[in-house]
């Protein structure tokens, strides 16, 4: 089971100062740091993403996916899909990973984040209201056995915590969409 955590700051340049920080502890769950993705929103509300991913797997591509889907689902960003778009232009070169749809369809990361965050509604309404202009936030999907004391760990580092868990199912679900293009 997992747990998806929003770290939502005041300040646009925060985010990625206590990222950077939190990547320099050796703490069980600091690996789940990696695929975390820091957004921003300057003083016109214009959104800026932050991703370290390892771009030479494919799971760069669906990390971008799966971030890029969220950004849309909770936060009503547009354009989203420029992130996948860059990780799909300097992904491995075996061919675009990005799979072609109508623009009507539902991808499968969009249909994944809405499957998991179903019984959250709370989660998608608080991230929403709490990011604000002038503001940042940390979005981590920690794997780890031990949340509460990651969540306490993170709670150091100021702000606010917002999270919900993800069932067994829905990780296996993101396996897949990690594992293959």
């Amino acid at each position: 089971m997992s747990e998806l955590i929003a770290f939502v700051f005041r300040d646009q340049y925060r985010a990625p100062e206590v990222l950077n920080e939190l990547r320099r502890r050796e703490w069980p769950w600091g690996q789940d740091l990696d695929d975390a993705v820091v957004i921003t929103l300057g003083d016109s509300g214009k959104a800026r993403a932050q991703l370290n991913i390892d771009l030479s797997t494919y799971a760069a591509v669906g990390w971008a996916r799966l971030w890029s889907s969220l950004l849309n689902t909770t936060l009503f960003i547009p354009l989203t899909e420029v992130i996948v778009e860059a990780a799909d232009g300097i992904a491995p070169p075996y061919g675009p990973l990005r799979a072609s749809r109508k623009s009507s369809d539902e991808s499968r990361e969009a249909r994944w984040w809405r499957e998991s965050l179903e019984h959250s509604e709370n989660f998608k309404r608080d991230v929403g209201a709490l990011m604000v202009r002038n503001g940042s936030a940390i979005f981590i999907l920690l794997r780890s056995t031990d949340a509460t004391k990651a969540l306490r760990q993170l709670g150091n580092y100021g702000d606010t915590l917002v999270h919900t868990s993800i069932s067994r199912e829905q990780d296996e679900k993101m396996q897949a969409i990690l594992d293959k293009p």
